[in-house]
């Protein structure tokens, strides 16, 4: 059963952009956790949200990733003193995903491993290698934070009310947290990426199209109050 003390409040500290991830904030009488860190060129912004809010990033006690894409993750080391909660199958998919095209003069070649639907998209090898490029200035396994400090969803447990959903479709491990709100929360990631469907967003292509539809539908469907990765927050009617 919940108790009132695991009520939990939500404050949207960064709305997701075309490129970067929105970063969001949950607080109970025990815990201060953000889900998603956003890219690592928003340090300052998310700094400053934070202490908007009266907040340390020290006060901060864990941090969940929805998913490693380097716009979700990028300022998880910013959080010293947290636990940095993430699928262990997620961190493993990246981590291969990476190693993969960085270590390839052509990740055209080396990404369909990974992303099995790419040649239906028709992106040029040149539009590809552009991304492996940007990619690589990016991501930095330090920026997730101390590996001391990590703890995996699939062995750990997080605080009542807080429930984790599996939402697979843009990576093949991607999770989204409902959230025991006086108005229950549906922090989506990019599971969700925006509240209109055919919003630009600029983001890696689905791993899974239909999964990724599938899982939209479904969390859309089950209506509520919707957080989405790259979009100002919405409320949808249960259908």
């Amino acid at each position: 059963m919940l108790r009132v003390s695991d009520i939990w409040s939500v404050d949207v500290l960064l709305e997701g952009t075309s490129y970067s991830s929105t970063c969001t904030l949950l607080t109970s009488p025990s815990h201060r956790v953000i889900v998603d860190t956003g890219l690592s060129i928003q340090h300052g912004e998310l700094l400053s949200a934070i202490h908007t809010r009266g907040l340390e990033p020290a006060d901060i006690d864990l941090v969940i990733n929805t998913h490693l894409h380097l716009d979700h993750c990028g300022n998880n080391a910013l959080f010293s003193r947290a636990a940095i909660v993430m699928s262990k199958a997620e961190w493993a998919w990246t981590s291969a995903f990476y190693t993969a095209i960085f270590a390839s003069r052509t990740p055209e070649q080396a990404a369909p491993e990974f992303y099995p639907e790419l040649a239906s998209y028709d992106l040029t090898p040149r539009t590809i290698r552009n991304v492996a490029r940007m990619a690589r200035f990016f991501w930095s396994q330090e920026r997730l934070g101390n590996e001391a400090h990590f703890h995996w969803l699939e062995s750990s447990n997080v605080p009542a009310g807080l429930e984790i959903l599996p939402s697979p479709g843009h990576t093949p491990h991607h999770i989204s947290i409902r959230v025991a709100a006086a108005t229950p929360v549906l922090v989506a990631g990019d599971a969700v990426l925006a509240e209109q469907a055919d919003a630009k967003v600029k983001t890696m292509i689905p791993y899974s199209r239909a999964a990724f539809l599938a899982t939209r539908d479904r969390l859309i469907q089950a209506g509520g109050t919707i957080i989405p990765g790259h979009g100002p927050l919405f409320e949808r009617v249960k259908a």
